[in-house]
């Protein structure tokens, strides 16, 4: 006779699974709430204390932590044989078990000891050690897997050996992400000497940044992207949700009403407004032909008005923190364009990326009150506070190294990702043509030679914003007041490699 150990806190699916393999002559064991469940749903079903001789103790805590237990479990069938028939201890070849809700529970509020309470111990152990005798016994963590193993015992009478190492594999995994949920709730440590990743599929993507080249989006269970919601058009891919990840990073910048248009993981577009659609008006402004085909990030909720507006231009996707009836009604004609609602909030305070073999990991470059303020060389008679506010903010939101030109709340020119400094000032510059005259210039790190200075004053730029830190600032402060262009140091770079 087959035995399963059934023990389960989501109960979803549970109900017909166990029915099946008892009707295929499967005994079963279960514990505490899964026991009164199945057996209320007519299935026969044994208690687990019938066999350990225990009743459950700590209030719970301490139900399947038992040596006949796992010794059914971890019996390996062409070894241990003589030990198992000497000590009386029937042997499972099934464990269907899924954990303590610890990451909902997180996400709900709970705290202290409440959530500590969440934490699974006794499922974990059952999960490994089914997983580590897979050759013998299959281990089930995922309702979605319940169909798929019955109609294998339905053919065969037990799952194949190959299912077994599939489903052990899943198992692993589902145990270390568990884990690594619990580490970052508890975590205090910036940088820790071991750092475990909860990365969960989100989807398949179509693609990764080439047709060539598979993909799928994982995400953090505490991550904002699992609020998402998709509300119209073509599923995102690989480019656009790299473009979109980027476009609300910076969009969550602002307090004003603010409208970015990027591509490439770049802005292309940048303004405040009074209103979403005077801002969203002014960011197409600032360059429309790059905007084709863009993403739209905007931070208040989209409304009639602004959808329009958006709707008279070809884009990928528009992200906001909400879309009016209105505005959906208008935007649903052109059915493959990605209407994306995001939570307007930032969840994490640390950011990495892979790279070969390993990862980089660093606190997030967040703005404060320091980034504004400003050591001046020569200054203007009326400072633009609010016109270097965003161009500080859209070289930051620019692959280095980069240049951004402000004017009258709006991005004008920029340039990023350029080896030099000097060519990113003079493509910014070129880019906004007459409209440089007047604007702001923000540098994303230091000038290295007065060059860039020059190619400003060329253009008729009204105020230059660059960090210190060259061996060079003074030469290029002196250039500054030669020329006589108001000119000022930040502390602080933002370079975004």
């Amino acid at each position: 006779m087959k035995r399963a150990l059934i023990s389960v806190y989501e109960k979803r699916g549970v109900e017909s699974f166990a029915r099946g393999i008892s009707q295929e002559g499967w005994e079963i064991y279960s514990t505490g709430g899964t026991y009164r469940f199945l057996s209320d749903e007519g299935i026969p079903v044994k208690k687990l204390e019938d066999l350990t001789g225990f009743e459950k103790l700590l209030g719970g805590r301490v139900k399947t932590l038992h040596p006949a237990v796992f010794a059914g479990i971890l019996a390996r069938r062409d070894r241990d044989k003589e030990e198992v028939k000497k000590l009386n201890i029937p042997l499972f070849d099934m464990v269907v078990v899924n954990l303590y809700p610890f990451v909902a529970s997180a996400k709900k509020g709970m705290k202290g000891e409440e959530l500590l309470e969440m934490i699974d111990i006794g499922g974990v152990a059952l999960i490994r050690a089914a997983a580590k005798n897979y050759p013998w016994v299959t281990v089930v963590v995922q309702p979605e897997d319940y169909l798929a193993v019955l109609e294998e015992i339905q053919k065969y009478g037990n799952t194949t050996i190959e299912t077994r190492e599939k489903l052990a594999a899943k198992a692993f995994a589902l145990t270390s992400l568990y884990d690594a949920s619990i580490f970052w709730r508890l975590n205090r440590e910036g940088f820790p000497p071991l750092l475990p990743l909860d990365l969960y599929k989100y989807q398949n993507l179509r693609y990764g940044e080439n047709p060539h080249q598979r993909a799928a989006f994982y995400t953090s269970p505490f991550s904002l992207w699992r609020e998402m919601v998709v509300l119209q058009g073509k599923k995102l891919s690989f480019n656009n949700i790299a473009d979109l990840a980027s476009a609300w990073e910076m969009a969550m910048d602002f307090e004003e009403t603010f409208c970015g248009i990027f591509k490439h993981q770049n802005p292309c577009g940048a303004a405040l407004g009074k209103t979403p659609k005077e801002a969203f008006l002014k960011a197409l402004e600032g360059d429309p032909q790059s905007a084709f085909g863009g993403i739209v990030a905007i931070n208040r909720p989209v409304d009639g008005d602004t959808a329009a507006e958006m709707r008279k231009i070809f884009l990928e996707v528009i992200v906001a923190p909400s879309f009016s009836e209105e505005a959906r009604e208008i935007l649903r004609k052109k059915k493959n364009l990605r209407l994306v609602e995001l939570p307007f909030r930032r969840k994490f305070s640390y950011e990495g990326r892979f790279i070969e073999g390993g990862m980089l990991f660093q606190e997030r470059d967040y703005f404060s009150e320091q980034d504004y303020e400003i050591e001046w060389v020569n200054a203007p008679e009326i400072i633009p506070m609010e016109d270097i506010k965003l161009a500080i903010r859209v070289a930051k939101a620019l692959k280095s190294n980069s240049a951004a030109l402000v004017k009258d709340g709006m991005m004008v020119g920029g340039c990023g990702g350029q080896t030099s400094r000097v060519e990113a000032v003079k493509i910014a510059c070129e880019r906004a043509g007459e409209r440089a005259k007047g604007a702001v210039l923000a540098s994303d790190g230091f000038f290295p030679f007065p060059d860039s200075i020059e190619v400003a004053h060329r253009y008729s730029v009204s105020v230059v914003i660059a960090p210190s830190g060259s061996k060079r600032d003074q030469e290029v402060a002196a250039r500054a007041r030669e020329l006589g262009i108001s000119f000022g140091f930040v502390k602080r770079r933002h370079f975004r490699h």
